[in-house]
C-alpha cells in the first residue's frame, strides 16, 4: 500500500494561505499514492463551523492530480452545533460518504479539555481490501484504543498529530511500541517549522512505524510530501512469530472468561 504523508509548515492565522500551500502539496503527490495523511491543526489555530470544514476538504480533495486515494485531512478545531470537536473527514476510496473520526481524548496538558469535547468514535475504513483505523494526535498514548483498532481489522493506523520537538523521540516509541504490540503499521503527519503558544517548536520527525518493532522510518525536518509503498505481506509473517491479537481474541473470547 502506498502511503504519502505531507510534513506542513503552518501558518497559525492563516487559513487561506495555508489552503493555497496545502493544494500545492497535493498536486504534487503520486498518482498511484493509496492514502493521503496530513498533519493535525495544518489550518490554524481558528475554530471552524462544520460547512466550512466540509466544504474546505472537499476542496482539497477536487486539487488531488488522481481520482481514488483515501485522503485523511489531518484534525481541526470544528463547532458541530452548539460544541467544539477537534476532529477530521475522511473522503475519498470506496466511501459512499465523508466519515468523522474524532480526538478521544482531548488533550490535558495543553488545556483542550476547557473546550474541546471528547469524541466517542474510534474510525475502521475498508480501503484496498485492508482495514485502516485513525487515531488522532494524542489518542495514541492509549493502547486500549489502538487495540480496539487492531482487533476490528485495522492494519495500519494513522496518526495526525501536532507534536514539539522534544516530545518526537517519546512519539517514534509509541508509535514502534504501538506498531509491534497490535502488529500493525503505524503512520504519523506531523507539522513542522511552527511552535505551540507557549512556544515549544514544532519539527517535524514525521514516520511510519513498522509491525517488527524495529523499523521506524522518518522524514526530517523539512516541509514536503514524503512517500513510501508498505508491503502488508509483512503483517502475517511477523503475526506467526508474535500471537498478541490472536492471544487476546482467545483469552476474551474463552467462555471461562479472561483471568
Amino acid at each position: 500500500m502506498k502511503i504519502s504523508l505531507i510534513q506542513f509548515a503552518p501558518e497559525r492565522k492563516e487559513l487561506e494561505k495555508n489552503l493555497r500551500r496545502m493544494e500545492e502539496y497535493l498536486a504534487e503527490v503520486p498518482k498511484d499514492t493509496e492514502v493521503i495523511l496530513l498533519p493535525e491543526a495544518w489550518m490554524g489555530s481558528q475554530v471552524l463551523t462544520e460547512e466550512k470544514y466540509k466544504e474546505l476538504v472537499f476542496q482539497l480533495y477536487k486539487r488531488l492530480p488522481q481520482e481514488g486515494p483515501l485522503l485523511i485531512p489531518g484534525a481541526q478545531y470544528v463547532n458541530m452545533g452548539s460544541k467544539v470537536y477537534s476532529l477530521g473527514m475522511a473522503l475519498g476510496g470506496k466511501l459512499k460518504e465523508p466519515l468523522y473520526y474524532p480526538k478521544i481524548f482531548p488533550s490535558q496538558a495543553i488545556g483542550e479539555r476547557a473546550y474541546v469535547e471528547p469524541g466517542n468514535r474510534l474510525l475502521v475504513i475498508e480501503h484496498q481490501g485492508s482495514g485502516i483505523g485513525i487515531l488522532v494526535c494524542v489518542d495514541l498514548f492509549y493502547p486500549e484504543l489502538a487495540r480496539n483498532l487492531a482487533l476490528r481489522g485495522a492494519l495500519l493506523i494513522l496518526n495526525p498529530a501536532n507534536i514539539p520537538e522534544e516530545r518526537m523521540p517519546l512519539w517514534h516509541s509509541l508509535g514502534l511500541t504501538r506498531a509491534c504490540e497490535n502488529t500493525v503499521f503505524l503512520a504519523m503527519a506531523n507539522n513542522t517549522y511552527t511552535y505551540y503558544p507557549d512556544g515549544r517548536e514544532v519539527k517535524g520527525e514525521s514516520f511510519v512505524a513498522y509491525p517488527d518493532g524495529y523499523t521506524l522510518l522518518t522524514c526530517g525536518k523539512e516541509p514536503g510530501v514524503y512517500t513510501l509503498d508498505l508491503d502488508l505481506s509483512l503483517i502475517p509473517r511477523v503475526r506467526q512469530r508474535w500471537p498478541y491479537l490472536e492471544d487476546i481474541r482467545k483469552r476474551f473470547t474463552d467462555e471461562r472468561g479472561p483471568f
